[in-house]
């Protein structure tokens, strides 16, 4: 990896390795967080991002306030009356998790799990407004996490998860509508976000990851039917980033090519249209994967797909373009837009603004 204090060369290398601008531009999609060391306000955060897209073609306007948000949600949930702690943790990393139960003789509720997200997006999209609106700015982005996430996250025991799953499902499908009908598509797009979807499948037997898949593509299907039929959706598949490590190292994208594919079928069969998809091409703080035959499972990826690769690594420019050529020969086209792997509320602003830089040129080539 680049040291620190190479990130300042990375650029020019950069502009070496992917070449001229074209006409056709991918878009640049910021995954969500942002680094935490920015300013508090949200509307200086947002300033910060469109100030560094330098004119390039942003899917959205991410909006997330804080970038612990889920170590925060999961601290908060002790002071819930409903929750008991199982065990205490501070998040230093996966082991140090703090999990709960549902205390005995409650009956967990909606209010006991909520996120809060209608207010938190509510707010960010009067700020959007004030820097310029819809007839200046792509849309604001709201990240919602899948219920799945949600209650495994909080409640670590399979049984619990899935006693308790139906009401964090209630819950995330009421702040979606609620999300929906007060902000339309050119307001807000919904990123779903899910680090479990792979990792259960990195960790079934090869046999039997296709039928996990469609089972995990239907609870996500769930999510995206309730909202309106005009609610703009990415799905944002995650290898986790924790402490910028992640929960495991991928072999190949086949696992995300088979949950692509079964939501896509899955979203057919209700009459809706498959989200683009963003497919982290590295993993916490390692490089995109360099092996060409990592990404062959992408050609088999249902037609009509698209694809944002998430192949950007402000430390490895020359293997974040290697990894958009793996990506885009195996898809047999061009990817709708490039990414990080993930967020950049794990960066430094230094090192979340070349990441965006390199983004940019990406994004041109």
């Amino acid at each position: 990896m680049t040291s620190q204090l190479d990130l300042g060369s990375s650029i020019p290398a950069a502009r070496t390795a992917v070449g001229q601008r074209t006409a056709t531009s991918r878009v640049v999609h910021l995954v969500g967080s942002l680094p935490k060391d920015l300013a508090p306000d949200q509307r200086t955060r947002m300033q910060w991002v469109l100030d560094r897209s330098g004119g390039a073609r942003l899917s959205a306007v991410p909006c997330d306030d804080d970038p612990s948000w889920i170590i925060e949600y999961l601290r908060s949930r002790a002071q819930v009356p409903a929750f008991e702690v199982v065990r205490d943790g501070e998040c230093a990393d996966y082991a140090d998790i703090p999990v709960y139960r549902v205390r005995q003789g409650h009956r967990l509720t909606i209010e006991d799990v909520s996120l809060g997200r209608p207010e938190e997006v509510y707010r960010a999209v009067t700020t959007w407004r004030e820097l310029g609106g819809p007839a200046a700015l792509p849309p604001v982005q709201a990240s919602v996490p899948s219920p799945l996430d949600l209650a495994m996250f909080t409640l670590g025991d399979p049984p619990r998860v899935l006693r308790h799953f139906p009401v964090f499902e209630r819950m995330i499908a009421t702040e979606v509508a609620e999300i929906a009908h007060r902000h339309g598509p050119g307001e807000v797009v919904l990123q779903l976000e899910s680090p479990v979807v792979l990792y259960l499948l990195h960790r079934a037997p090869r046999p039997a990851r296709s039928a996990i898949a469609h089972l995990l593509a239907h609870q996500l299907a769930r999510v995206i039917v309730s909202a309106p039929r005009s609610a703009r959706w990415t799905l944002h598949l995650c290898y986790g980033d924790l402490g910028h490590v992640s929960l495991f190292g991928p072999e190949d994208l086949g696992p995300a090519v088979l949950v692509a594919n079964a939501l896509a079928a899955h979203l057919r069969t209700y009459g809706r249209r498959m989200p683009t998809v963003h497919i982290p091409m590295a993993h916490g703080d390692q490089p995109p994967l360099v092996d060409a035959a990592a990404y062959a499972p992408l050609h088999g990826l249902a037609r009509g797909i698209g694809v944002i690769a998430g192949c950007v690594d402000e430390r490895q420019p020359e293997l974040s373009a290697k990894a958009l050529s793996f990506a885009e020969t195996a898809l047999g086209q061009r990817v709708v837009g490039v990414a990080a792997a993930c967020g950049h509320g794990r960066r430094t602003p230094t090192e979340a603004a070349f990441n965006i830089e390199l983004a940019r040129l990406l994004a041109g080539s």
